[in-house]
Parts: structure tokens; sequence; C-alpha cells
């Protein structure tokens, strides 16, 4: 079976010329930490599993993704140094433009979303608040209108325009805080 780069976008097979023409292929390393970075230069992301790719055994990247100083040339065969970390991908102009080419983790990407929630409840109840404090003010208000009108203090007309004033006030203030 013909090995293919696991770069995304990379059409290189590891063909009997392949190395005719300077191109090598190399497995995923053993050592956990540096596959998992190998993996998150990739940018590759595996849908079904809703994270990011993770390498079979057989996969391989090819030299294409190295640099030149990331190999060792001194034996007869083309080795990468220990702890190199490919760095050279054309990646689709869709995920390059944008800081999520690499999501999160779906536990960290859901805790993301439990603190967000937790903040828009929080937000909610303050909101809540300050509406059941703006209508005991407008109560408040509208009981001192009517007592200064029964005392004669201000007239009708007055507490009608005092009325309809704070009536206004109030709502394009509900409004208001709404819409911010």
């Amino acid at each position: 079976m013909v090995k293919c780069c696991s770069a995304i976008g990379c059409a290189s097979r590891c063909l009997p010329n392949s190395k005719l023409k300077g191109l090598t292929f190399h497995v995923f390393p053993t050592d956990e930490k540096v596959k998992r970075k190998w993996v998150l230069a990739m940018k590759r992301l595996d849908v079904n599993a809703a994270g990011i790719w993770e390498p079979k055994k057989g996969d391989v990247l090819c030299s294409r993704h190295f640099k030149k100083t990331d190999f060792d040339r001194s034996a007869p065969n083309i080795k990468l140094k220990p702890g190199v970390i490919p760095s050279i991908f054309d990646s689709p102009s869709h995920l390059q433009e944008h800081s999520y080419s690499v999501m999160d983790s779906p536990k960290k990407l859901k805790h993301k979303l439990d603190h967000v929630i937790s903040e828009l409840e929080d937000t909610k109840k303050s909101l809540r608040n300050v509406l059941d404090r703006e209508k005991r003010f407008q109560k408040s208000l509208r009981k001192t209108i009517r007592e200064l009108k029964d005392e004669c203090l201000i007239s009708q007309e007055t507490a009608n325009r005092l009325e309809a004033f704070c009536w206004e006030y109030y709502q394009e203030n509900i409004e208001q805080d709404c819409i911010s």
C-alpha cells in the first residue's frame, strides 16, 4: 500500500522514485509529547471526533514539512534530528485566516460555554434586580406625587405632568437598558 503524507493539502506519496526526488517520509514519534507537538503543528482537525486529528500507526509526514536544518544527513539514511517539530505547512486559506484553525478540546469548549452561560445568567439576574428597583422607585414616586396632590401642595395639572414625565423617563431608561 502506498503511504501518503498526512498533512492537509499535501499530495506527496511514498513511491519508489520519491527518494531520488529528495522526498523522504517520516513516521510520527513514539514519544507522546513530541507526537502531540507534531499534531498541533499540522493544525488538522478530525471532523468525526470533533477534535484534533490523531495519527494512526502507519501515518507519515513527508520531508516538505520540515526545515533543511531539521535533518541529520551524516548517515547514509537521512533522519530527522531528535525532537524536531514540522513547521512548513500550506494550510488551506480558510484555516490560515482564522484563529480557530486548531480548536480547543471539546472539554475546554464546554468549560468556556458553561462560563459564558453563567455570566449570562448573572447578567439576567442583575437586569431583573435593576428593573425591580426601578419599579419600586416608580411606585414610590407615584405615591409621593399623590400625597403632594392630596395635601394640596401641588395642583392636579402639576401632578399629571410629573407623572407623565416620570413615566416617559422610566420608559426611555428601560428601553435603553434593554438595548445596551
